[in-house]
């Protein structure tokens, strides 16, 4: 029994750790797209010989609990591959503070509600309230109800801070919003922005240079 017990909490300490740590990849792997992708492309470009000219961003902001980072990679590819001219700098996109709050709160739960399962410790007990019926039978079956307790509170954490968000702006001018056309843009569509955004600029440069 003491075996059992002692490999359940190393199991969710582990399993703690590693949704942690994931976690806090993926905020710091936000951050070096966005930097290394800028510098990157950056200095892939000569420096102009008459006067020094602003970069094109194209920026990406997208919901990285929605699985769309694999495709920020794919269109990043398509622009440093025909438009080598263009940085590329890729971010999340927050969710609602509100929601972001309520999702903090839950994770805090979550945890406190382990550590006691897992010390069968009684927080009721603390705050003088009578213990409802369930957190008693949790502490019968810490196993089943530590397990619980986890996916449960995962669950609704990625429902709070999944926003379903793939908006595309260069230049801080909008090219596509998820969140408006309710669908992700294809290859060929977006390679249609890009050669509209090109010809844009194309045509403003002649005419400034006939000027």
């Amino acid at each position: 029994m003491i075996d059992q017990k002692l490999l359940f909490s190393l199991s969710i300490v582990l399993l703690l750790t590693c949704y942690d740590l994931n976690r806090s990849y993926v905020n710091q792997s936000s951050t070096k797209e966005k930097s290394t992708s800028t510098n990157n492309d950056i200095s892939s470009i000569p420096p102009p010989k008459m006067k020094m000219q602003m970069l094109p961003i194209i920026k990406f902001r997208y919901c990285h609990s929605c699985g769309y980072q694999n495709l920020f990679k794919q269109f990043s590819e398509l622009v440093r591959t025909h438009y080598p001219n263009i940085a590329v700098m890729g971010e999340n996109y927050p969710p609602p503070p509100l929601k972001s709050l309520v999702a903090r709160i839950l994770s805090i739960i979550k945890i406190t509600l382990l550590i006691c399962l897992l010390f069968g410790q009684n927080p009721f007990l603390f705050l003088n309230m009578s213990t409802p019926k369930i957190y008693l039978w949790a502490l019968q079956n810490k196993m089943y109800a530590c397990l619980m307790i986890f996916f449960l509170s995962n669950s609704l954490e990625s429902y709070l801070i999944s926003t379903g968000a793939f908006e595309i702006s260069i230049d801080d001018v909008p090219l596509w919003s998820k969140l408006e056309t309710g669908r992700l843009p294809s290859n060929n569509e977006f390679i249609q922005m890009l050669q509209t955004f090109s010809a844009k600029i194309d045509s403003n440069n002649h005419v400034h240079h006939n000027i």
